[in-house]
Protein backbone atom coordinates (compact mmCIF):
# COMPACT_ATOMS: atom_id res chain seq x y z
CA UNK A 1 0.00 0.00 0.00
CA UNK A 2 1.28 3.45 -0.93
CA UNK A 3 1.38 5.48 2.29
CA UNK A 4 0.74 8.83 0.56
CA UNK A 5 -2.23 7.84 -1.62
CA UNK A 6 -3.57 4.75 0.12
CA UNK A 7 -3.54 2.91 -3.21
CA UNK A 8 -2.53 -0.72 -3.34
CA UNK A 9 0.75 -1.26 -5.15
CA UNK A 10 0.66 -4.44 -7.21
CA UNK A 11 3.51 -6.83 -6.56
CA UNK A 12 4.72 -8.76 -9.57
CA UNK A 13 4.50 -12.51 -9.38
CA UNK A 14 7.94 -13.96 -9.06
CA UNK A 15 8.77 -16.56 -11.64
CA UNK A 16 12.01 -18.45 -11.54
CA UNK A 17 13.48 -16.28 -14.28
CA UNK A 18 12.59 -12.98 -12.61
CA UNK A 19 13.86 -13.84 -9.15
CA UNK A 20 17.15 -12.54 -7.85
CA UNK A 21 19.59 -15.41 -7.54
CA UNK A 22 21.60 -15.96 -4.38
CA UNK A 23 24.50 -18.41 -4.33
CA UNK A 24 25.12 -20.20 -1.04
CA UNK A 25 28.41 -21.96 -0.34
CA UNK A 26 28.14 -24.20 2.75
CA UNK A 27 31.22 -25.70 4.36
CA UNK A 28 31.06 -29.48 3.71
CA UNK A 29 30.42 -30.64 7.27
CA UNK A 30 26.93 -31.54 8.49
CA UNK A 31 26.74 -28.89 11.22
CA UNK A 32 27.48 -26.28 8.56
CA UNK A 33 25.35 -27.63 5.69
CA UNK A 34 22.05 -27.86 7.58
CA UNK A 35 21.97 -24.22 8.80
CA UNK A 36 22.84 -23.00 5.29
CA UNK A 37 20.03 -25.07 3.77
CA UNK A 38 17.64 -23.69 6.39
CA UNK A 39 18.72 -20.15 5.51
CA UNK A 40 18.28 -20.99 1.82
CA UNK A 41 14.72 -22.16 2.49
CA UNK A 42 13.88 -18.91 4.28
CA UNK A 43 15.38 -16.81 1.48
CA UNK A 44 13.56 -18.88 -1.15
CA UNK A 45 10.27 -18.27 0.66
CA UNK A 46 10.99 -14.52 0.34
CA UNK A 47 11.24 -14.79 -3.44
CA UNK A 48 14.91 -15.46 -4.09
CA UNK A 49 16.18 -18.08 -6.49
CA UNK A 50 18.77 -20.25 -4.74
CA UNK A 51 21.83 -21.98 -6.13
CA UNK A 52 23.82 -24.16 -3.75
CA UNK A 53 27.51 -24.35 -4.69
CA UNK A 54 28.98 -27.41 -2.97
CA UNK A 55 31.88 -29.81 -2.83
CA UNK A 56 31.29 -33.41 -3.84
CA UNK A 57 32.49 -34.48 -0.40
CA UNK A 58 29.49 -34.66 1.93
CA UNK A 59 27.29 -33.06 -0.72
CA UNK A 60 23.67 -32.20 0.11
CA UNK A 61 21.00 -34.36 -1.51
CA UNK A 62 19.26 -32.32 -4.26
CA UNK A 63 16.15 -34.51 -4.07
CA UNK A 64 15.51 -33.17 -0.55
CA UNK A 65 15.43 -29.61 -1.90
CA UNK A 66 13.87 -29.66 -5.38
CA UNK A 67 13.28 -25.88 -5.36
CA UNK A 68 17.06 -25.18 -5.28
CA UNK A 69 19.64 -25.48 -8.03
CA UNK A 70 22.76 -27.42 -7.07
CA UNK A 71 26.18 -26.90 -8.63
CA UNK A 72 29.08 -29.14 -7.59
CA UNK A 73 32.53 -27.57 -7.47
CA UNK A 74 34.58 -29.69 -9.92
CA UNK A 75 37.86 -31.19 -8.74
CA UNK A 76 37.53 -30.17 -5.09
CA UNK A 77 37.07 -32.76 -2.34
CA UNK A 78 35.67 -35.38 -4.68
CA UNK A 79 36.78 -38.21 -2.43
CA UNK A 80 36.00 -39.02 1.18
CA UNK A 81 38.31 -37.01 3.40
CA UNK A 82 39.25 -37.82 6.99
CA UNK A 83 37.62 -35.23 9.23
CA UNK A 84 38.13 -36.62 12.71
CA UNK A 85 40.70 -34.98 14.95
CA UNK A 86 41.97 -31.43 15.08
CA UNK A 87 44.86 -32.00 12.65
CA UNK A 88 42.54 -33.39 9.97
CA UNK A 89 39.97 -30.63 10.39
CA UNK A 90 42.60 -27.95 9.99
CA UNK A 91 44.11 -29.76 7.00
CA UNK A 92 40.62 -29.89 5.47
CA UNK A 93 40.16 -26.15 6.06
CA UNK A 94 43.53 -25.35 4.47
CA UNK A 95 42.88 -27.71 1.56
CA UNK A 96 39.46 -26.29 0.76
CA UNK A 97 40.60 -22.67 1.08
CA UNK A 98 43.69 -23.30 -1.07
CA UNK A 99 42.66 -25.87 -3.67
CA UNK A 100 39.04 -24.75 -3.90
CA UNK A 101 39.59 -21.14 -4.90
CA UNK A 102 40.16 -21.63 -8.63
CA UNK A 103 37.21 -23.98 -9.16
CA UNK A 104 34.93 -21.82 -6.99
CA UNK A 105 35.87 -18.76 -9.03
CA UNK A 106 35.13 -20.69 -12.25
CA UNK A 107 31.67 -21.68 -10.97
CA UNK A 108 30.87 -18.11 -9.91
CA UNK A 109 32.04 -16.69 -13.24
CA UNK A 110 29.77 -19.17 -15.02
CA UNK A 111 26.79 -18.19 -12.85
CA UNK A 112 27.50 -14.47 -13.30
CA UNK A 113 27.52 -14.88 -17.09
CA UNK A 114 24.02 -16.41 -17.12
CA UNK A 115 20.92 -14.27 -17.60
CA UNK A 116 19.87 -14.49 -13.96
CA UNK A 117 23.30 -13.34 -12.74
CA UNK A 118 24.07 -13.41 -9.02
CA UNK A 119 22.78 -10.88 -6.51
CA UNK A 120 25.02 -12.03 -3.66
CA UNK A 121 27.24 -14.82 -2.43
CA UNK A 122 26.49 -16.22 1.03
CA UNK A 123 29.25 -18.39 2.45
CA UNK A 124 30.04 -20.22 5.62
CA UNK A 125 32.64 -18.42 7.75
CA UNK A 126 35.08 -21.30 7.27
CA UNK A 127 35.46 -20.29 3.60
CA UNK A 128 37.66 -17.35 4.68
CA UNK A 129 39.73 -17.26 1.46
CA UNK A 130 36.66 -16.79 -0.76
CA UNK A 131 36.57 -13.06 0.02
CA UNK A 132 39.36 -12.46 -2.52
CA UNK A 133 37.23 -14.08 -5.23
CA UNK A 134 34.16 -12.05 -4.28
CA UNK A 135 36.22 -8.85 -4.31
CA UNK A 136 37.72 -9.70 -7.71
CA UNK A 137 34.30 -10.41 -9.21
CA UNK A 138 32.76 -7.37 -7.48
CA UNK A 139 30.22 -9.73 -5.96
CA UNK A 140 28.69 -8.83 -2.58
CA UNK A 141 29.46 -11.51 0.01
CA UNK A 142 27.62 -12.26 3.22
CA UNK A 143 29.37 -14.47 5.78
CA UNK A 144 27.13 -16.80 7.76
CA UNK A 145 28.48 -18.07 11.08
CA UNK A 146 26.76 -21.48 11.29
CA UNK A 147 27.99 -22.55 14.70
CA UNK A 148 27.23 -21.32 18.18
CA UNK A 149 28.39 -18.15 19.88
CA UNK A 150 30.48 -20.27 22.23
CA UNK A 151 32.39 -21.65 19.24
CA UNK A 152 33.03 -18.11 18.02
CA UNK A 153 34.33 -17.09 21.44
CA UNK A 154 36.49 -20.21 21.56
CA UNK A 155 38.11 -19.33 18.23
CA UNK A 156 38.83 -15.80 19.37
CA UNK A 157 40.36 -17.02 22.66
CA UNK A 158 42.92 -19.36 21.06
CA UNK A 159 45.78 -16.79 20.82
CA UNK A 160 45.37 -15.66 24.43
CA UNK A 161 45.14 -19.21 25.74
CA UNK A 162 48.25 -20.17 23.79
CA UNK A 163 50.15 -17.20 25.26
CA UNK A 164 49.09 -18.32 28.72
CA UNK A 165 50.70 -21.74 28.15
CA UNK A 166 47.65 -23.77 27.26
CA UNK A 167 47.74 -25.75 24.01
CA UNK A 168 51.33 -26.85 24.57
CA UNK A 169 50.47 -29.82 22.39
CA UNK A 170 49.21 -27.60 19.59
CA UNK A 171 51.88 -27.67 16.90
CA UNK A 172 53.07 -24.48 15.25
CA UNK A 173 51.67 -25.74 11.93
CA UNK A 174 48.18 -26.11 13.36
CA UNK A 175 48.41 -22.78 15.16
CA UNK A 176 49.62 -21.00 12.02
CA UNK A 177 46.68 -22.49 10.11
CA UNK A 178 44.32 -21.13 12.73
CA UNK A 179 45.97 -17.70 12.44
CA UNK A 180 45.06 -17.63 8.74
CA UNK A 181 41.38 -17.63 9.62
CA UNK A 182 39.92 -14.15 9.50
CA UNK A 183 38.11 -15.01 12.70
CA UNK A 184 41.22 -14.64 14.84
CA UNK A 185 43.59 -12.73 12.56
CA UNK A 186 42.62 -9.39 14.07
CA UNK A 187 43.31 -10.67 17.60
CA UNK A 188 46.94 -11.68 16.96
Amino acid sequence: MDITTGATIPTPSLTTSSRRRLVLLPYPLQGHINPMLQLASILHSKGFSITILHTCFNAPDPTNHPHFNFMPIPGVAEENLPVSGTDNLIRLMRYLNDEGLGPIQGCLEQLLSEDAGVASLITDAQWFAVQTIADGLELPRIVNWTTSVSAFLSFSAVPLLRQMGYFRGLSDGIYNSLKQSYLIKSHL
